[in-house]
């Protein structure tokens, strides 16, 4: 449950830091950060390549650790499309970090699409900012395990696995 409610802070209230390139791994039992990409796409570019080996370098380095992903989207794209597109998101990393040795079962996964943009207003810029998904992985307590923590991987919008 506390991992639950310190993943929806997160998300929610947003960490300003999470903006600059790369992972923040300065906390320990802890790493953020945002994997940003091109609209309209879920292809992981070379940047968010680099970013997510070093995080999961990180993540054989606390093998207690889960990861909680959250996909958006640009205000541009319908809202529907768009919790499909940060889901498709999501999924890109989560294949990514378990193409790297990261156990599946320690991802998890939700879409928010355009509806919970970190930078409001106008323009590329703050569209681009907007086309991501936000990575947190925390040591877990434990015994917990990834249901414990938001909705077993399921899409919170549409309740799909």
């Amino acid at each position: 449950m506390k991992v639950l409610m310190e993943f929806l802070m997160f998300m929610l209230l947003g960490v300003s830091s999470c903006l600059a390139a790369g992972p923040d791994l300065s906390t320990e039992g802890m790493a953020w950060g945002d994997i940003f990409f091109q609209k309209g796409s879920a292809e992981l570019s070379p940047e968010a390549k680099q970013e997510l080996a070093e995080l999961s370098a990180w993540l054989k380095k606390h093998p207690g650790a889960m990861v909680l992903l959250a996909g958006y989207d640009d205000q541009l794209t319908p809202e529907n499309d768009s919790v499909e597109l940060g889901w498709k998101r999501t999924k890109a990393v989560q294949g990514y970090l378990t193409s790297r040795g990261v156990d599946a079962a320690k991802v998890n996964a939700i879409s928010f699409g355009n509806t919970r943009g970190i930078v409001a207003g106008q323009g590329e810029e703050v569209w681009a900012k907007n086309r991501r998904v936000r990575y947190r992985a925390v040591e877990a307590a434990p015994g917990t395990t990834p249901e414990d923590s938001i909705g077993g991987g399921v899409c919170q919008k549409c309740k799909r696995k």
